[in-house]
């Protein structure tokens, strides 16, 4: 099996829509090109039109292969420990009153059915390593997922695996969903497609569950060790911090707030900013608001392990490898 190497800090492959040109930016750059001050190398298009640059996969890339996307690891984060689940009921999660509506779409009482199937012909998400991290910190800050145990899965393709020709746009709607049997051709399992949001310009694949072969699953973020200096430093900072009052407002900004935040809150904002200035420039925006206020005033000590256990997904991937081939496959 092919383990690519890991690199959060490499080179995007942008195309422009308008003149098609193609070129490698780095991450200062598309920070600078989302303010309005960089723009297309070559006709000078910028990131507010219609056919503005984005992300896509240059012709380097082996997964335009498609005996390479069968043969390499392919990465997901989860917060199901048992992903994927054949058994999996849609229903399952829904409130009674949630199902008599869908119930009644339709008028011959079926709604409720038709919703379940389609909700199990969703394809399933899979990426590069980079990419199923950055989607669990998008999840962590964006989704409210701050406080949920995540499972990082590495994933074997079957070999018989019937895939899409070719390299496409992504085409999820809203809620990132894909039906291949809208997309592909009858009996594709497998559709390649540009990620736009997490590792950008990668190629990920919406894949059907049958396409998989089998997993290896670890709780994510890494154990760290209580004895870490950083760590035991850091809880000592935030059970301090827990003592304290609210700091008295100092501007007018302050002073018209309705809600203050706590000194304890103030020190977690310290710490994640400390761990996400030792991360990929790209990556530091996803490391705040990885904390839940109840939780964290009830055990504030268990926090600075947290940060670290996360950094180390980005900044040790190796030892994030090594942990996983230690772990027995599950076929699924």
């Amino acid at each position: 099996m092919i383990e690519r190497a890991v690199d959060f800090e490499r080179l995007r492959w942008m195309r422009c829509g308008t003149c098609s040109s193609e070129w490698h930016a780095n991450a200062e750059w598309l920070d600078r090109f989302h303010q309005r001050d960089e723009a297309c190398l070559n006709c000078g298009t910028n990131c507010e039109s219609e056919k503005r640059p984005d992300f896509w996969a240059s012709q380097d890339d082996p997964s335009h292969d498609d005996s390479k996307v069968r043969e390499t690891f392919w990465y997901h984060t989860s917060t199901h420990p048992n992903w994927p689940d054949r058994a999996f009921d849609p229903t399952a999660t829904i409130t009674d009153i949630t199902k008599r509506r869908l119930q009644e779409i339709g008028g011959d009482g079926r709604g409720l059915e038709r919703w379940a199937t389609r909700q199990k012909a969703k394809a399933l998400h899979l990426g590069t390593y980079e990419a199923a991290i950055e989607n669990m910190l998008r999840r962590m800050t964006d989704q409210n997922g701050a406080d949920e145990q995540f499972y990082l899965y590495r994933v074997r393709l079957r070999r018989n695996a019937s895939i899409e020709p070719g390299v496409h746009p992504e085409r999820a709607n809203m809620a990132g969903d894909v039906q291949l049997a809208e997309l592909c051709a009858a009996g594709v399992d497998v559709l390649r497609y540009v990620n736009t949001h997490e590792d950008p310009s990668s190629v990920s694949l919406a894949v059907r569950l049958e396409a998989i072969l089998a997993v290896q699953v670890i709780p994510v973020p890494l154990a760290v060790n209580a004895a870490d200096a950083w760590v035991s430093a850091g809880a000592a900072r935030l059970i301090e911090a827990a003592r304290l009052p609210a700091p008295e407002p100092k501007t007018k900004f302050e002073r018209m707030q309705r809600h203050r935040p706590s000194a304890l809150s103030i020190e977690v904002s310290k710490m994640e900013d400390e761990v996400a200035d030792r991360l990929p420039f790209g990556l530091r925006d996803r490391f705040h608001r990885l904390f839940d206020e109840e939780n964290l005033s009830a055990e504030p000590a268990a926090f600075p392990s947290k940060l670290i256990g996360l950094a180390a997904l980005v900044n040790d991937p190796l030892a994030v490898l090594g942990l996983l081939d230690t772990v027995p496959s599950r076929e699924v």
